[in-house]
């Protein structure tokens, strides 16, 4: 029997408010909230500790214990009392550099259930990712830290930001933005889309392939759900990306989302996002409660459970709904 500790970047500040973005903190809370739900159903898993501030809804179980934090106890006052071989799923975004400072502070301390830290350091920057992918032959949207082409329909991206977050689309002849911070991606018409995978030394899982619901107005463009299994036609195609990129990263661990986009007849990355994302969320409106048990499974067990994957139907999930 296994205890987890679930730790949440947004969900675990001490300060509470209007500080925070209310979406972004909603969408935390859907994420951690469906970890817990998935994860207290494994038999080998004794309790589960969850961080999160005093002010934000629980539902405590025999299984599930709330360690609240508040104005005058942080996350790092509850840490303390656990034992540093005590493992720890952390969940951060890239967005400044924000998941690279909190796992720095707690690597040392415990056992991460999450991917190394060097991992991490390619995969939350835009550049970094596309060099790094570039570099292994592995297909993947072009990336300039400048603009290329006057002309071009261009995705404007901050070069360490989370989802579709200060996301805008723009031809870049009319772009007249910051341009410090910022990428630029060539946009393609193609079909937008994404996949789960469980990652684990240099080999994967592919969990689902979905088709992304893409949202374009005033000039921003946003993802603002999926169709889980929508992209399961291709899931041969997919599942050799997803090798590549595994093979060529042995420190991802865990559930990785990969955003991926239809370039006439290849499929090219557009962001690896190195811990548990929205779409996992939606696993649970989709009938295969045994896929979504392999993933708690994983966790406890590290061993990749290699069950033919006998897929549930096409379900719409939109996220913060």
């Amino acid at each position: 029997m296994k205890n987890f500790i679930l730790l949440e970047f947004f969900t675990s500040q001490s300060i509470y408010g209007t500080e925070i973005n209310q979406y972004i903190l909603k969408e935390a809370l859907n994420i951690t909230n469906s970890i817990i739900k998935n994860f207290s159903r494994n038999s080998e898993i004794n309790k589960l500790y969850v961080v999160r501030n005093q002010e934000l809804e629980t539902f405590e179980t025999q299984k599930v214990k709330f360690l609240s934090t508040n104005k005058k106890k942080s996350f790092i006052d509850i840490l303390k009392n656990f034992n540093t071989d005590t493992e720890i799923i952390v969940i951060a975004p890239e967005t400044n550099k924000v998941n690279i400072n909190f796992f720095s502070l707690i690597k040392n301390k415990f056992t991460l259930l999450n991917s190394s830290l060097y991992c991490l350091r390619i995969f939350s920057s835009k550049i970094r990712t596309y060099n790094a992918l570039k570099k292994l032959n592995i297909p993947v949207v072009k990336t300039y830290n400048f603009v290329n082409s006057p002309k071009q329909k261009i995705i404007i991206k901050p070069i360490y930001g989370a989802g579709s977050e200060n996301v805008l689309i723009n031809k870049s002849s009319n772009f007249k933005g910051k341009k410090n911070n910022y990428v630029f991606q060539k946009y393609y018409e193609g079909i937008k889309g994404s996949f789960l995978m469980l990652c684990h030394k240099g080999k994967c899982r592919v969990i689902c392939c979905n088709k992304q619901i893409i949202e374009i107005k005033n000039q921003r463009i946003r993802q603002i759900g999926c169709i889980i299994g929508g992209l399961e036609n291709y899931r041969k195609e997919i599942v050799n990306l997803a090798n590549k990129i595994s093979n060529g990263f042995n420190g991802l661990f865990g559930i990785i989302g990969v955003d991926i986009v239809k370039d006439g007849e290849k499929w090219l990355v557009v962001e690896v996002n190195a811990r548990f994302t929205s779409s996992y969320c939606g696993l649970e409106y989709a009938d295969n409660q045994k896929l979504i048990d392999d993933i708690s499974e994983f966790y406890v067990k590290k061993v990749f459970n290699q069950n033919k994957i006998n897929f549930f139907n096409k379900t719409k999930y939109f996220f913060n709904e």
